[in-house]
């Protein structure tokens, strides 16, 4: 997976990129495209990028904030695709003009509501 991790303050671009077969299944944090807890990163911005194949997810916004996402395409994919909130406290994310398709049902992670284990 491709994580953004711990980088307050520090803007981030990507653009432009293919990620296939990214993302592992059942693996709690492991997504093809992760912003992981970097607090404040204004100006940060994910845009005009592929996911296609993935396992789990495909991008996945976690404990960050001000991070704009637009224009993605995620193909051929298991669970929820575009994920602003996993915590819930993130605030001032913009998701703009993404697009899912074949999308097909994830694996429940272990410890969540929907385990049914």
């Amino acid at each position: 997976h491709l994580i953004i991790y711990h980088t307050p303050h520090v803007a981030q671009l990507l653009e432009g990129v293919e990620v296939r077969a990214f993302g592992q299944s059942g693996i709690l944090g492991r997504y093809p495209i992760h912003f992981h807890h970097s607090q404040n990163v204004d100006g940060s911005i994910i845009r005009k990028n592929v996911v296609r194949d993935s396992e789990q997810r495909c991008i996945v916004v976690h404990g960050t904030n001000f991070v704009m996402v637009e224009n993605n395409v995620a193909y051929d994919t298991r669970g929820h695709c575009f994920i602003a909130a996993e915590d819930g406290y993130e605030t001032d994310n913009t998701f703009k003009d993404n697009l899912g398709a074949r999308t097909k049902r994830g694996v429940n992670l272990p410890g969540s509501s929907n385990d049914l284990r």
